[in-house]
């Protein structure tokens, strides 16, 4: 009986855009400058984040370091315009404690640092704002629902929804004050127009 497998060896050709980083058997092809601004193009990025994209593409450090130098040097890259922009990107939907921690993950400080660096971060709507914004948004149809026939307000129902907003703006980095503060907010408006 004749064996099922082929005789020659199967001679597949690698894939060319895969890339071996850790033995370093392919240099990119693109410097790591084109590289870097190729990355900035699309989004701001910190310096650590770039660091780490350049390094992941097998670029050598000396060449990632030269890049970063050159694209801060030129403008391209700035810590400070990455922070406005995360915390722009951010903001709609998490609170300032949420922000913090990932501007702190980049090595960036921490909330409190936009505003050193005179950015009007209340000009961007502070947190209680933005988590009445959220409310609103998120919950607008279960809010109306609320209201009953008669134009009161279903107690039960709006326990079980303030329950489900506080949980869904703490999970967000929303502070408690500030959660508190927007529900009454709402809860005030609903009285009005019952």
């Amino acid at each position: 009986m004749k064996s099922k497998t082929p005789s020659k060896l199967s001679t597949r050709q690698p894939n060319k855009r895969s890339f071996d980083s850790a033995t370093g058997h392919k240099k990119p092809v693109a410097s790591a400058k084109s590289k870097a601004i190729a990355l900035l193009a699309r989004r701001e990025h910190s310096q650590s984040e770039l660091r780490a994209k350049l390094l992941q593409r097998g670029y050598e450090i000396s060449e990632v370091d030269e890049a970063i130098e050159w694209a801060t040097s030129h403008q391209f890259q700035s810590d400070e315009r990455f922070k406005l922009s995360l915390f722009r990107r951010r903001a709609p939907t998490f609170g300032d404690r949420a922000i913090s921690a990932e501007l702190g993950q980049h090595g960036l400080g921490d909330i409190k640092s936009l505003e050193q660096a005179n950015f009007d971060v209340q000009v961007l709507g502070g947190e209680e704002d933005r988590a009445y914004d959220w409310i609103k948004r998120r919950q607008g149809v279960s809010l109306e629902s609320v209201v009953n026939c008669e134009g009161e307000l279903d107690s039960g129902e709006l326990l079980a929804l303030k329950s489900k907003v506080f949980r869904g703006l703490s999970a967000r980095g929303f502070e408690f004050g500030n959660i508190d503060r927007a529900w009454r907010r709402i809860v005030a408006e609903l009285k009005s127009n019952a």
